[in-house]
């Protein structure tokens, strides 16, 4: 079983992920996934194309938002945020660990979110994700102008 942690209301975060989880996502009352690795991350990942036709024949809603630290960028966190808000349920993103995604959500939450960026941290926290190395960025991120 994977472990898939609620971060928000209608938001999870997880390790990498395959179609074997989709009783335990069902569970979890999910409808789409976010996968938020590249392909040929590492040896014996499954390859996104892959990924989505078994997902979407399980019946879940599927985006590739590939993503890693050298290519952060505003434009992928508005692309997280529209795959992500375009989704009538509950999601869970997920990469290598989990903590890119929770990055996303993080930065997605400060940019278009209401959410503070102390409040941010403490719900990243309280899913056993320590984001206070990204404190300063949620700060400036969520001042800038909407």
């Amino acid at each position: 079983m994977n472990s898939v942690t609620k971060v928000d209301e209608g938001f999870f975060v997880a390790p990498q992920l395959d179609a074997s989880a989709a009783e335990e996502l069902r569970g979890h009352g999910i409808v789409a996934i976010i996968n938020n690795r590249p392909d040929s991350e590492e040896a014996g990942q499954p390859a996104a194309a892959d990924a989505r036709l078994a997902f979407e024949q399980e019946g879940f809603d599927y985006h590739h938002v590939p993503v890693t630290m050298d290519t952060l960028s505003p434009e992928v966190v508005e692309q997280f945020h529209k795959a992500w808000q375009q989704v009538e349920g509950p999601v869970v993103a997920h990469c290598r660990s989990g903590m890119r995604s929770i990055l996303l959500w993080a930065l997605a939450e400060a940019r278009y979110g209401s959410k503070t960026p102390e409040e941010i941290l403490s719900r990243a926290g309280a899913a056993g994700f320590d984001l206070s190395s990204a404190a300063s960025l949620l700060r400036q991120v969520s001042a800038m102008p909407r």
